[in-house]
C-alpha cells in the first residue's frame, strides 16, 4: 500500500514536471522578460523594473465654470479608453463639501494630450445642462470598459459604488455618452468602495472582477491588526453571478513588519488595483495606501495618508508576483506638485507607437484631506500622463563584463526575429538558437550570429548567410542571448 502511494506520488510529480517543462507555443506574440515562463536561466544578469517617465504636466482638471472649481476636484475613480480614433476620458468630479454630489464628466482628444470638454446637455448639474456630465450625482466615479460580447446598446459598461445607498451598480451605454442603469451587482460581504475593474478574459472565456475586500469583514472584528484592505478576484459568465473569490493582493509579512503603527494594523494596505491583460500575462498596478506615522499633536489620522503605485504580474490572473523589490512603479510627485500626495493609475495603459501611455489622477490632498504644506494651501488635482517604453516593464541587464540569458523551450512561427533592446556605447547582443537539450543548432550558433546594436523595440536579428530562421518554425528550440552593456526587454518572432 505504501509502495503504491509512493509510486503514485512519483508519477504525479513526474507528470507535473513534464507539464511544467512542456514547450510553450509562442507563435509571433511578444515575449516579455517579466513573464516567468520565458526565462529558464541567467548568468551575470540583473532583472530591472522600469518606471515610466512623467513631466508633471496636468492634462485635464476642473477648469470650467460648472465644475465649481472652489469646492470640487478631479477624483481618483476615472477612466480612459482609446476608442473611435480618440482618447476618451470619463472623469470623477467630486465635491469636497458634499460627498454625495459626485458626477462623471466626459472629455476627448485626438492626440492624447489636449482634451476638450463637449457641452452635451444631458445632466442638470449646478442648475444647468450646459456641461459635459454624462452620469448623474451620487455616482462614485467610474470604471469604463468595452464588453466584446455585449449587444450594441450595452457595448460600454461601467461599475461603481452609489452614494449614499452604498449599492454596487453597473451602467451601460451604446456610445460611452448616453448611460443607463444596467443592473445591480451583488458580490457578498467585504466591500466595494473603490474603483472596481471588470474585463472579459479571452483565455478563460469569463468576466473577471478585481475589487476591494475588507479583511475585517471576514473576521468580524473591525479592529487592528485584522482591519485592512485587500484586492479580491471574482469570476462570472453572465455579470450576475460572481464566484471563485480569492484574495490576490494583501499586506504580506514584510509589509506588516515595515512599521509599528499605533493601532497595530499594517502600515500599508491595497486600496484597489488597475488589472489588465497584457500579451500573455496579467498586470496589476496596485494602488498602495500608506498610513504609519502619527501626525502632529492634536491632529487625527496617520501620515502620510498617501497613495503610490506598485507593479505585480501573473501568468494565470490568480497568483501575482511583486516586481522591482516592491519599489514604487509610480511614486508621489515632488512636494508642491499636483501629484505630491496621490498617484492613482487609471485603467488601462494605451499603446501609442513605440510607447505605453499610462494616465493617472494626481492630487496634493492626502486621504485625510490634508493639503501638501508645500502648496501654500492651494488645492491641486488633475489627470497626468506617464510614458513607458513599449513592453518595457522589466529588462535583463548586463554590464561590460557580459552576461547570458537562456529561455525555456518554445516553439514559434514566422521567419524573422526582433529584439526590444537598448545597447550602450560598448554594447552588443548575439542571439544563439539551441535545441531542447541546449545544444547549438547548425547555422545559429554564437559564432555565426551577427552583432545586434541600437535602441529600438524592433532590432532585427540575423546570422551569417545561409541560416534561414523559418526552417526552425514549429521545432522546439531555446534562445540564448549573449549580452554586453545592454538592456533586453522582450523578443518577438515575425512573419
Amino acid at each position: 500500500m505504501k509502495l503504491s502511494i509512493a509510486l503514485a506520488t512519483i508519477l504525479a510529480l513526474t507528470t507535473s514536471q513534464a507539464i511544467a517543462a512542456a514547450p510553450r507555443a509562442v507563435g509571433t506574440r511578444p515575449q516579455l522578460l517579466l513573464d516567468s515562463r520565458v526565462v529558464d536561466g541567467t548568468k551575470n544578469i540583473r532583472m530591472t523594473m522600469h518606471s515610466p517617465r512623467r513631466d508633471g504636466r496636468v492634462l485635464l482638471t476642473n477648469d470650467r465654470p460648472w465644475e465649481n472649481r472652489d469646492s470640487s476636484l478631479v477624483a481618483v475613480y476615472s477612466s480612459i479608453l482609446h476608442d473611435q480614433g480618440k482618447f476618451r476620458i470619463w472623469y470623477d468630479l467630486g465635491d469636497r463639501k458634499e460627498r454625495n454630489r459626485r458626477v462623471v464628466a466626459y472629455a476627448e482628444s485626438t492626440d492624447g494630450i489636449h482634451f476638450t470638454k463637449p457641452l452635451l446637455g444631458l445632466v442638470d448639474y449646478g442648475g444647468t445642462k450646459q456641461n459635459n456630465v454624462v452620469m448623474p450625482a451620487e455616482i462614485g466615479g467610474c470604471s469604463v470598459w468595452i464588453d466584446p460580447t455585449a449587444p450594441p446598446q450595452h457595448r460600454y459598461k461601467s461599475q461603481q459604488k452609489v452614494y449614499p445607498s452604498s449599492q454596487f451598480h453597473m451602467y451601460s451605454s451604446p456610445d460611452g455618452i448616453h448611460w443607463k442603469m444596467f443592473r445591480r451587482i451583488r458580490i457578498g460581504a467585504g466591500g466595494w468602495d473603490t474603483q472596481s475593474i471588470i474585463y472579459r478574459d479571452p483565455e478563460l472565456d469569463r468576466y473577471l472582477m478585481f475589487t476591494r475586500f475588507w479583511r475585517a469583514a471576514r473576521h468580524g472584528t473591525g479592529k487592528a491588526p485584522d482591519n485592512y484592505r485587500c484586492v479580491r478576484r471574482l469570476e462570472s459568465t453572465d455579470l450576475v453571478n460572481w464566484t471563485n473569490q480569492s484574495i490576490v493582493m494583501a499586506p504580506n509579512a514584510a509589509d506588516k513588519a515595515l512599521h509599528s503603527t499605533p493601532p497595530g494594523q499594517p502600515a500599508v494596505d491595497y486600496y484597489g488595483a488597475a488589472v489588465f491583460r497584457y500579451g500573455d500575462v496579467t498586470i496589476m498596478l496596485a494602488q498602495a495606501f500608506w498610513h504609519w506615522k502619527p501626525r502632529a499633536a492634536g491632529k487625527k489620522g496617520l501620515a502620510p495618508a498617501s497613495f503610490d503605485v506598485r507593479l505585480a504580474v501573473s501568468e494565470d490572473s490568480r497568483g501575482f508576483r511583486r516586481l522591482g523589490n516592491w519599489r514604487p512603479f509610480m511614486a508621489n510627485g515632488p512636494d508642491g506638485s499636483f501629484d505630491s500626495r496621490y498617484v492613482w493609475v487609471m485603467p488601462n495603459p494605451i499603446t501609442v507607437g513605440d510607447e505605453l501611455w499610462i494616465y493617472y489622477v494626481g492630487s496634493n490632498r492626502d486621504h485625510d484631506n490634508v493639503i501638501d504644506p508645500a502648496a501654500a494651501g492651494k488645492r491641486k488635482s488633475g489627470i497626468g500622463r506617464a510614458v513607458l517604453r513599449r513592453d518595457g516593464w522589466v529588462s535583463a541587464d548586463a554590464g561590460l563584463g557580459g552576461g547570458q540569458l537562456t529561455t525555456a523551450p518554445l516553439t514559434f512561427s514566422g521567419k524573422r526575429l526582433e529584439l526590444n533592446a537598448r545597447t550602450g556605447g560598448g554594447g552588443v547582443v548575439y542571439v544563439e538558437l539551441l535545441d531542447a537539450q541546449g545544444t547549438p543548432l547548425p547555422g545559429f550558433s554564437r559564432e555565426q550570429a551577427l552583432p545586434v546594436t541600437g535602441n529600438s523595440v524592433r532590432l532585427p536579428v540575423s546570422w551569417k548567410p545561409g541560416s534561414r530562421l523559418d526552417s526552425l518554425a514549429g521545432r522546439v528550440v531555446r534562445l540564448r542571448f549573449h549580452l554586453t552593456d545592454c538592456q533586453l526587454y522582450a523578443f518577438r518572432f515575425r512573419d
